[in-house]
């Protein structure tokens, strides 16, 4: 059953939701390699935008699903987001998600549904205390979930599956990526 953009099934693990939405984003990552080929055409900014643009079709819904990530859902949502971050860095399609993901600056999406999730619990807390979301603890709570979700992306670049050379490859990138925030 389909409700308000996201697939139900009877035992709300969201797989049906995923295998629908993994087609849709990877149609859509084939438009925008059609749009941004690797040698020569828009910048940085502009690839950067249509990835947030997938990424917000990705993560729609994900306080309601994040829970439900396991290994399928999970494969999922990396398979569209490599090949997404593949093109924004104007990467081969041989590039690694890993690789790709840092050097686009691009989190895991499972980990960015978690701060979405975080922000969405804090709100919702508030609500049902017949309280109004102060914009700013909103504001620190997403700060704070952020610095969690690089330390958690940083754990797991370092973890022994990663490799010794992947992960000397990518610290300096992931370094400048936590010095945004």
């Amino acid at each position: 059953m389909k409700y308000l953009g996201l697939v139900l099934d009877a035992k709300w693990n969201f797989g049906a939701h995923f295998t629908q939405l993994a087609p849709r984003l990877l149609g859509a990552a084939a438009a925008l390699a059609r749009l941004l080929p690797n040698v020569g055409g828009p910048g940085t900014v502009c690839r950067k935008l249509y990835t947030g643009v997938l990424r917000s079709m990705a993560l729609y819904g994900a306080p309601v699903w994040v829970d439900s990530l396991h290994r399928k859902n999970r494969t999922h949502l990396r398979r569209s987001q490599r090949v997404l971050a593949v093109r924004a860095i104007r990467g081969y399609r041989t590039v690694s998600w890993t690789a790709a993901t840092l050097l686009a600056s691009d989190p895991p999406w499972e980990l960015q549904a978690e701060t979405l999730a975080a922000v969405h619990r804090y709100r919702q807390d508030t609500r049902d205390r017949g309280e109004r979301p102060c914009p700013a603890v909103v504001r620190r709570i997403r700060v704070l979930a952020t610095e969690a979700l690089i330390q958690a992306w940083a754990d797991d670049l370092r973890s022994p599956e990663a490799g010794v050379e992947t992960v000397a490859a990518v610290r300096p990138h992931l370094s400048r990526w936590v010095s945004r925030k």
